[in-house]
């Protein structure tokens, strides 16, 4: 079951309207949990997902978080399966391949929200490809990208960080708790977690 997100200690949902988001990270600060939460969360109120992480831990996860409606959910290792119309289309941890290939499948990436976990892992080309959707959530550590000044440069709807990158965002981060980030959005900003 996906845990609860709170924004301002307020039930908080992302939603196609919030996207593009990009969530920035250092490791073990909580930002790894919350981007797959917030995914979950899509996923089980409806939304379609295509989801990729680095590491298979984040995949596992997410099918926890889903638990009872893994059936919706198919994990793919090739590229032959990507016509697939279940609910969230999970691809193989850490292929880089399978994601470009996923990229490039212009009817795929059109009905669904693309959820990149680890993006400084998937290098320059899926950086860019990347940067040309709206339906996106960017998941990682921004200055670790190979694109990072241009991922900062994109114009987001919603933007997350758990910390102050050395990559410069539209506004300055403030002190945070351990595993609380900063979400800003144009009408709205404020202290998101999970609550466990």
């Amino acid at each position: 079951m996906a845990h609860r997100i709170l924004l301002n200690d307020r039930e908080y949902h992302i939603g196609l309207s919030n996207l593009p988001c990009l969530i920035t990270y250092k490791e073990k600060s909580g930002g790894s949990q919350l981007s797959i939460s917030l995914v979950a969360d899509m996923f089980l109120r409806g939304e379609k997902i295509l989801f990729i992480t680095a590491y298979p831990p984040g995949k596992d996860n997410f099918f926890e978080l889903i638990k009872g409606k893994e059936e919706k959910a198919e994990y793919i290792t090739d590229a032959s399966k990507l016509n697939s119309d279940a609910r969230a289309i999970v691809l193989e941890s850490g292929n880089k391949e399978l994601l470009l290939s996923a990229l490039n499948t212009t009817a795929l990436i059109n009905k669904r929200t693309v959820f990149v976990k680890n993006i400084e892992f998937f290098g320059e080309e899926a950086q860019e490809k990347c940067l040309g959707l709206s339906k996106i959530i960017l998941s990682g550590n921004l200055d670790e990208c190979a694109n990072k000044d241009a991922i900062a440069r994109r114009q987001y709807k919603t933007i997350i960080a758990f910390s102050q990158p050395i990559t410069p965002l539209p506004f300055t981060v403030p002190s945070l708790e351990r595993f609380v980030g900063y979400l800003k959005e144009c009408d709205k900003g404020g202290l998101i977690k999970i609550e466990m």
